[in-house]
This record gives structure tokens, C-alpha cells and sequence, in this order.
């Protein structure tokens, strides 16, 4: 069985509003994509280390007013 994250699969969407201008937040993709140059294209095993158990950490942000948070979202069993 393998764990795969619901929004990097499209399973799922970030339904949620900005907090300081009312507008939708759009998904940046999995936060350990920012953690340097190569990162997107590293095993996701590999970068493990710096993740919470069981949960894929997306950042959200706002494309109006420039707002950012992140999102944790627990990862499903196929």
C-alpha cells in the first residue's frame, strides 16, 4: 500500500477564503517543494525528515493581497 497526499493528486481542492481580503486562497503545492532548487524533484522519502508524520504540508496563498499559511493534510492509504 502507498500514502499519497489527496491535494498533490487532485483528489481534493483548497476551498479556502483569505482571512484579510475575503478572496480564494490558491494552493502553492507541498511546502518541502521550497526547500531548495532541487526539492521538487527529490524523493518524497528522502525529505521525510523534515515532515510531520502521516501529513503533506502545503502552503496557501492569497494572489490579491499576497497573504500566506499553510495547510496540513493527512495523507490516504491506496
Amino acid at each position: 500500500m502507498e500514502e499519497i497526499c489527496p491535494l498533490c493528486n487532485a483528489l481534493e481542492f483548497v476551498e479556502a477564503e483569505c482571512p484579510l481580503c475575503g478572496n480564494l486562497l490558491t494552493d502553492g503545492g507541498p511546502v518541502e517543494n521550497y526547500y531548495g532548487p532541487y526539492s521538487p524533484y527529490m524523493d518524497v522519502a528522502s525529505l521525510q525528515f523534515m515532515l510531520p508524520d502521516r501529513q503533506c504540508v502545503h502552503i496557501l496563498f492569497c494572489p490579491q493581497c499576497g497573504y500566506r499559511s499553510r495547510e496540513a493534510k493527512e495523507l490516504m492509504i491506496v
